[in-house]
Parts: C-alpha cells; sequence; structure tokens
C-alpha cells in the first residue's frame, strides 16, 4: 500500500512538471523576458503594394510616370505668316479642324508641362479644340478666344490661361522673328516654365488627374503587301490642305504641308512625324454668328491609319467633356498603338475632300462624307457663292490692277523719254539701247495691265474713272 502511494506521487509531479512546463519540453525554456502574449502572436501585416507608373496618358508609352499629371493644350497661330511653329515635334498629339473662315485651326496637347521648351505662335481659343482637350482635363493655354471658347469655360467654370488677360507672365515676344519678317501676332510663345507661372497666379495647378486618350495596346504587324494607307491629303479647303505619307523605315507618318515642304519645328527643325493618323467625321453647319462652323461632336465615323494600312472606325463623345470612344468596324473597342498622334476633324462640306493611296499607287474607297447639319450650306449653294465671291474679288483685283498701273505710269513714261533723249545723243551705245529697251517694256507693260484689267470692268458693267490715253513713245532702230 505505501508503494503504492509512493508510485501515484511521483506520477502526479511528472504531471506538474510537464503542465508547468508547457511546450518548453518540445523547445525549451522561453527566453527570460519574452512577451507571450495573443496580440504577439498575430501575423505581421503586409507592406502597402506601391502604384504601379501611369504610362503617358496621350501616347500610351510609359515613358514616365504621368501620376497626377494635368495636360496641357496649347492653341497654334495657322494663319500665313505663322510657319514654321515652334513645339510641334514635342508634341503628343495634334488636333486639327476648321473653326472660322477656311484655314483649320491647330491644338498641340502635351501630356506634361516640362516637355515644353518653347511653343508658339499661340493663337487664339477655340471651342471646336477644347471639346477634345477637357475631357483628358488639360489646361487650355490661348491668347484670347472667340465667344463660343469663352462661353464654354464659364459654363464649366474651366480655368484657362489666355495671355489676352494675364499678359506676359505666362507668355513672351520673340524679337529675333519679328525682326525676320514675322508679324506681331506670330511672335508670342510661352514656356513649360512661364505656364506654371502663369496659373500659379490665378491658384491653380498641373496636378490633378489625367484620362487615357485612347485604349493603347500592341497590334499585329502589318504585312508590306497589306500596307492599302501610305499617303493621305485631308483638304481642309482649296488653300489649307495636310499631307501625311508613311515612312516604312521608321513606321511613322511624316506630315507636309500644302505646298509640299516638310512640316518642322521652329525649334529644333525637326519635321513632324506620327505613329497613328485620324480622321473623324463630323457634320457640320455655321452658328448662330454666320461665320463660326458647328459640329455634331456626338458622334459619327472615321478613318484610323496605322503601320501603313487604315481601317474603318465608328466615335462618339457624350458632351463637351465626355471621352473620346473608339471603335472598330465591329463595334469592339479600338486597340491603338502606342505612339504620338494626329487628329483631323473632318467635316466634308463644299471644299474639302479626302484622298487615301496604298503602296501600290492604288486610290482607296473611303466612307461617304458626313451629312450636312440643318445649317449647313449645300455643295451647289456653296459653288454659286463661292463663283459670286470670286466675280466680286476678280472687279476688285482688276479696279486695283489698274489703279495701280495708271499710277507707275507717268514715271514710267518719263523714264523711257530720258532714256531714249540719251540713246539719241549715242545711238550705238549698247547700254544705253538696253536702258530704252527696257523703259519701253515697262511702258507697255503697264499698258497692257490697264486695258486687259478694264476690259474686265467693262464686261461686269462697273464704271472706272476715265483712264488716259497712253502717250505714243518716239522710237529708233538702235
Amino acid at each position: 500500500m505505501k508503494r503504492t502511494i509512493q508510485a501515484l506521487g511521483m506520477t502526479a509531479a511528472l504531471l506538474a512538471v510537464l503542465l508547468l512546463g508547457g511546450c518548453s519540453i518540445f523547445g525549451g525554456a522561453p527566453e527570460s523576458g519574452a512577451d507571450f502574449t495573443a496580440e504577439s502572436a498575430q501575423p505581421t501585416a503586409e507592406p502597402t503594394p506601391q502604384a504601379e507608373p501611369v504610362p503617358n496618358p496621350l501616347t500610351g508609352v510609359a515613358d514616365a510616370d504621368y501620376t497626377n499629371c494635368r495636360p496641357v493644350a496649347v492653341t497654334l497661330r495657322t494663319l500665313d505668316g505663322a510657319m514654321p511653329q515652334w513645339g510641334l515635334s514635342s508634341a503628343d498629339v495634334l488636333v486639327e479642324g476648321v473653326s472660322e473662315g477656311t484655314t483649320a485651326s491647330l491644338m498641340a496637347l502635351y501630356a506634361n508641362v516640362d516637355n515644353i521648351s518653347k511653343v508658339g505662335p499661340v493663337g487664339p481659343g477655340r471651342d471646336l479644340l477644347l471639346q477634345l482637350a477637357l475631357p483628358l482635363n488639360a489646361v487650355p493655354v490661348h491668347i484670347d478666344k472667340n465667344i463660343y471658347a469663352s462661353n464654354l469655360l464659364n459654363t464649366l467654370s474651366y480655368q484657362d490661361l489666355d495671355g489676352y488677360h494675364i499678359g506676359k507672365a505666362a507668355f513672351a515676344f520673340d524679337q529675333d522673328r519679328q525682326n525676320a519678317g514675322y508679324r506681331e501676332e506670330n511672335c508670342w510663345y510661352t514656356t513649360g516654365e512661364m505656364i506654371r507661372n502663369g496659373l500659379s497666379n490665378y491658384g491653380t495647378t498641373l496636378e490633378g488627374a489625367n484620362t487615357p486618350l485612347f485604349v493603347f495596346g500592341e497590334r499585329p504587324a502589318v504585312a508590306e503587301a497589306a500596307r492599302n494607307a501610305t499617303a493621305l491629303t485631308v483638304t481642309f479647303s482649296p488653300s489649307d490642305s495636310e499631307q501625311l505619307t508613311y515612312a516604312a523605315d521608321t513606321g511613322l507618318y511624316v506630315k507636309t504641308n500644302a505646298d509640299g515642304s516638310a512640316t518642322t519645328d521652329a525649334d529644333n527643325g525637326q519635321q513632324v512625324a506620327f505613329t497613328n493618323v485620324f480622321v473623324l467625321y463630323a457634320s457640320s453647319g455655321i452658328k448662330d454668328d454666320g461665320y463660326t462652323r458647328d459640329y455634331d461632336l456626338t458622334g459619327g465615323t472615321g478613318l484610323y491609319l496605322t503601320g501603313g494600312a487604315w481601317e474603318q472606325i465608328h466615335w462618339t463623345k457624350e458632351d463637351a467633356t465626355g471621352p473620346l470612344q473608339l471603335t472598330d468596324a465591329n463595334g469592339q473597342t479600338l486597340v491603338v498603338s502606342p505612339g504620338k498622334s494626329f487628329i483631323a476633324i473632318w467635316g466634308g462640306y463644299y471644299g474639302q475632300g479626302l484622298t487615301l493611296t496604298g503602296a501600290d499607287g492604288t486610290q482607296q474607297t473611303l466612307p461617304e462624307k458626313p451629312a450636312l447639319l440643318e445649317s449647313g450650306v449645300s455643295d451647289e449653294a456653296a459653288a454659286a457663292a463661292q463663283a459670286e465671291f470670286d466675280a466680286q474679288q476678280k472687279i476688285i483685283d482688276a479696279q486695283a490692277a489698274v489703279e495701280e498701273a495708271n499710277a507707275q505710269l507717268p514715271d514710267a513714261q518719263t523714264a523711257l523719254e530720258e532714256a531714249q533723249a540719251a540713246l539719241d545723243e549715242d545711238s550705238e551705245n549698247a547700254d544705253l539701247i538696253a536702258k530704252r529697251d527696257e523703259a519701253q517694256a515697262l511702258v507697255d507693260s503697264l499698258n497692257q495691265t490697264i486695258a486687259d484689267n478694264q476690259a474686265i470692268l467693262d464686261a461686269a458693267g462697273v464704271s472706272a474713272e476715265p483712264t488716259p490715253a497712253p502717250e505714243e513713245s518716239a522710237s529708233s532702230e538702235g
């Protein structure tokens, strides 16, 4: 009995040791001061994942992080004497379309303001261009703007940077350009730093969200035999057209002017080139001022060129701030090649045209031009108006020619008389003979100009001041 009690006591002691020791029998005794609490037993929290860098929202190229970086939209002048412009080669996107008159307006889009070393000559803002810039949360930059652009920005309470109001705080004048013969309005420019400084006056920042212009992605390579879009001509008016030609060695469309010269950047001499070319068909008419073009920007058909090939697309846009949505012929979201883009807004009205040829010279059959808006002018009416305008202009030109020739004729006749008198003194002098003949040719040319243009005025039934009969000049053989 005593042994049984002792055995039970030893068993109880061993059990107590095991219970008090816990897991130390397997892992050893805990270190002095270790805190074994429920809280310390929880798993360590994973570090917060870092956001991926945002690629260029205008080109889709991952060349930097564009997170919280608003684009900039600069309107450029395009009328006679404005070219070459600064800043074209550094722009990510160029947008063109006729807003007023017959010359297309031009907007350069930059994903990062710091990429703008110099851009200009800066032109007036237009609502047509703004409707492609505002959905991107871009800052519009211009010098002055028409009433429609002003109303649009005011309605949306959207801050722009207008040189008409802020002046030299954000814009500068290139005196060397004016000294070279350029008109004053074609000498104003801005830079990335000046844009930042100008916006600070309004308490506006270039930090903010941006929206991708397209859905970017890699596309299948275009076989050489499938290059059916190597030369595109976009005619905005008889006096304004753009040519884009595919260069197989670079895979880019290079841009040339209406006269065939290269469209170059005045800042560095580089020819402008694009990976993508878009022509967006848009029904057009005339706004209530009787002058500014009106467009239906809710959607339409269009062309997409890349890699030397083209396809028909469809585009939609909800409102002034709605993003551009592109689909292919099957209604699927259009995948756009990463790279720079040229976008033409084309109304197809009288005087506008499109031609597209492939590598083999075959002219492509393109979609029908868009229908006119109710305020649009039919081709027949436009042709009649153009003919009337041309006739009136012909009369004006004829009147000016007669007036100018009559003004020059007295001096020309005096010069002829003096040359003839000198020749009479030395009839064998070859230099005097040449001088007399030159003076006679000028008098004859002026008389012919008067006669030709007077005939135009007579045919039009336009009265003019009587033109003095030209004096007969003496002549002699030399």
